[in-house]
């Protein structure tokens, strides 16, 4: 018999799948599961971005109120921050929404 017309046994061991804790789809195309692959991190990218956003508004709220603050304080002399229970070294603290650390505790026995 030549060397052609031979016919090697088919290799019919098992692969051991990897298990993961996120939920896959297993699909017999390729490109469907690449493309699955590709939307969820997609996907994951957005919500990070959407954060990083939602993170950026609420920093950018903070400034303005404290920029205001931060002016309205400036305008006032020495007399009306003490009035107020602040000093000029205070007022940068106060403006981003610190307490004044002067209060009191009330203990009661």
């Amino acid at each position: 018999m030549k060397s052609c017309c031979r016919t090697r046994p088919i290799d019919c061991t098992a692969v051991p799948r990897r298990f993961e804790t996120m939920s896959t789809y297993d699909t017999q195309y390729r490109s469907a599961a690449a493309l699955l692959r590709v939307a969820a991190i997609m996907l994951a990218a957005a919500r990070s971005m959407r954060a990083a956003a939602k993170r950026l508004d609420a920093w950018l709220e903070r400034r303005r109120v404290a920029a205001a603050a931060f002016h309205d304080f400036g305008t006032m002399s020495e007399r009306e921050l003490l009035d107020i229970g602040i000093t000029r070294v205070d007022v940068h603290r106060v403006a981003w929404g610190a307490s004044d650390g002067k209060r009191e505790l009330n203990h009661e026995s």
